[in-house]
């Protein structure tokens, strides 16, 4: 997405800012997220309006107030207002984001009014909830002036929010990841939203405590009660230190203080300024007994399924191993998937379904080099777990259970650990053409990659299950990354971020989307002729496979042969 094209400014500009901060050299390691704030958000520089300013000039100045007003307040954005507008104006209703290039004012003498027609690229609401934008989108955005007895312009209507710019929104604002828990309690699920870096420990806390967002709120848990809120107004950061004061209405069965505790920790403990988090209600520890400890989502081990010469194998990054005398799966297999513990492999079949086999459960240490391997060689040992004439490539998610739906669509079909097929989301995807689809790692997500028309779409829906793990039903699904294209394959990069292999361009690379869930989309380039990705943990480790049997792994910000003779491979997942 075009935001992307502006971080390289926006770093230039941060170098301007003064001093680097001092290092730390006492206390625990602790992970990061690579987000470094500069030492004060960078402000536009803004002032207020002068006495001859025409609306045009009166405009402009408005927007640049207005957006040095997320990092400080909004009083100098209200001295271009009315009274009446700067009474009723609510700066926080939505950020709207535009492309960083210049846009002209249009002044309409008649009507009195001052329109721009802004290329926009993306829109956050008054909760952090971010929205993309497809490309060549326009809106129209429009203030009427209002000329005073002493002759100076006024703004005396204008829409709730702020509009800025994409190098002031990257400036001003940071990516937080609010933490809910599934509902069995034990692996955190991240929602994305995005806070000003002013005060961002204090909306942090706040967002956490309203609660997931309604397409989401289904498949996670809360200690947080409905009544929970702030018992003071802003949460306090002093030596590293987020002091966060409830109300006792906050305070919910043991466990769900506990949830609430931990919740709050990983939330805010996620900020480069915060090195500890204290949650009080009536300045006693909200919970101290540690009973609930959420941990992150599974990441695949470094192993691969793969199917070479219609025969399942093991990649352990340097060679394949096959058993020594089966694996055998035939020409009309495709899609391997392998399951979170190692000990099965899945795959599709024309006209037969998803069948499961353990053949590879020993694990690449007792399975022989593909060279090695006997001529002779029997069927795989598999199972048919999903019934089915064309089903796409199956998923695992970290309860054991595979899913897999019709490429025609339909309800989606999911053969749980116990041996029962479930069918769910009846209605999402029954006019749909689905090309893959993907389980979060947490297993609270599915991304779905489908077309209606000519249309693709890249659709995220919550998974609800009960407190054993068990899935009972598909949420409203989302739509994300507004600029993808129509795909081939998907696979989760991490917890938050969609990996989309675009089809082949002829004489091309083939386009690769990285989209994040409540974020930004970017786009790099694979090898011509990629039909299918998978990933470990992040773009560092994306691999594909092209439809030549050749597999290329992500090496920096390029491309490094590593197999060929593969028609497939795929980590956990």
């Amino acid at each position: 997405m075009r935001l992307t094209r502006i971080l390289a400014v926006t770093a230039a500009a941060a170098l301007t800012l003064g001093a680097c901060a001092s290092i730390p050299v006492e206390g625990p390691v602790r992970e990061g997220d690579g987000d470094v704030d500069p030492i004060e958000p960078f402000q536009p520089i803004a002032q207020g309006p002068g006495a001859t300013d025409e609306p045009e000039a009166i405009v402009t100045g408005f927007l640049t107030a207005s957006a040095s007003g997320v990092a400080s307040d909004f009083t100098l954005a209200r001295e271009f207002l009315t009274d009446e507008a700067a009474s009723t104006w609510d700066p926080a209703a939505r950020t709207l984001v535009y492309d960083s290039g210049a846009v002209a004012p249009q002044w309409d003498e008649t009507g009195d009014t001052v329109t721009y027609e802004v290329p926009v690229a993306a829109q956050v609401d008054d909760s952090g909830r971010f929205t993309d934008i497809a490309d060549e989108t326009v809106e129209r955005i429009e203030f009427e002036m209002e000329q005073g007895d002493d002759g100076q312009w006024r703004i005396s209507s204008l829409a709730d929010g702020v509009v800025i710019s994409e190098a002031n929104f990257v400036s001003l604002f940071r990516s937080v990841q609010l933490m809910f828990a599934t509902p069995d309690l034990t692996t955190a699920t991240p929602e994305q939203r995005w806070l000003p870096r002013v005060n961002a420990a204090t909306a942090a806390a706040r967002e956490l405590i309203e609660g997931p967002s309604t397409w989401l709120a289904d498949a996670v848990v809360t200690g947080f009660p409905a009544a929970a809120a702030l018992a003071v107004e802003s949460v306090v950061v002093t030596g590293g230190v987020a002091t966060v004061d409830l109300t006792a209405q906050s305070a919910g069965t043991p466990e769900e203080r506990a949830l609430a505790d931990e919740q709050m920790r990983l939330t805010l403990g996620s900020l480069p300024d915060v090195t500890d988090v204290e949650v009080r209600i009536g300045g006693l520890p909200i919970a101290d007994d540690g009973s609930v400890t959420l941990a992150k989502a599974p990441v695949p081990d470094p192993v691969a399924a793969t199917l070479a010469g219609d025969r399942l194998g093991l990649w352990d990054g340097d060679d394949i191993v096959v058993p020594a005398d089966a694996g055998g799966v035939g020409a009309a297999a495709h899609g391997v998937a392998l399951s979170y513990d190692g000990t099965r492999v899945a795959f599709a079949v024309d006209g037969v379904g998803v069948q499961v086999t353990e053949d590879l459960a020993a694990g690449a240490e007792a399975l022989e080099p593909v060279g090695a391997a006997a001529t002779e060689m029997a069927p795989a040992t598999a199972t048919t777990i999903i019934p089915g004439d064309a089903l796409v490539a199956p998923s695992f998610d970290r309860f054991g259970a595979v899913w897999s739906v019709e490429s025609g669509g339909g309800a989606l079909q999911v053969a749980t650990a116990a041996g029962e097929v479930v069918e769910l989301g009846d209605e999402w995807l029954a006019s749909r053409s689905v090309v893959a689809l993907a389980v979060s790692r947490e297993g609270s997500r599915i991304a779905v990659l489908s077309r209606a028309g000519n249309q693709a779409s890249l659709e995220v829906a919550a998974v609800v299950r009960d407190a054993q793990g068990s899935p009972t039903g598909i949420g409203e699904p989302i739509g994300v990354g507004a600029g993808v294209g129509a795909g081939l394959d998907i696979a989760w990069t991490d917890a938050l971020t969609v990996a989309v292999l675009g089809e082949p361009i002829e004489g091309a690379a083939s386009p690769l989307w990285l989209t994040s869930v409540g974020g930004r989309t970017t786009t790099i380039g694979a090898m011509g002729g990629a039909v299918a990705v998978t990933a470990r943990t992040g773009e560092s480790s994306l691999v594909v496979v092209g439809g030549d049997g050749v597999v290329e792994e992500r090496a920096g910000t390029s491309w490094s042969r590593v197999l060929e003779g593969v028609e497939d491979l795929a980590y956990a997942g």
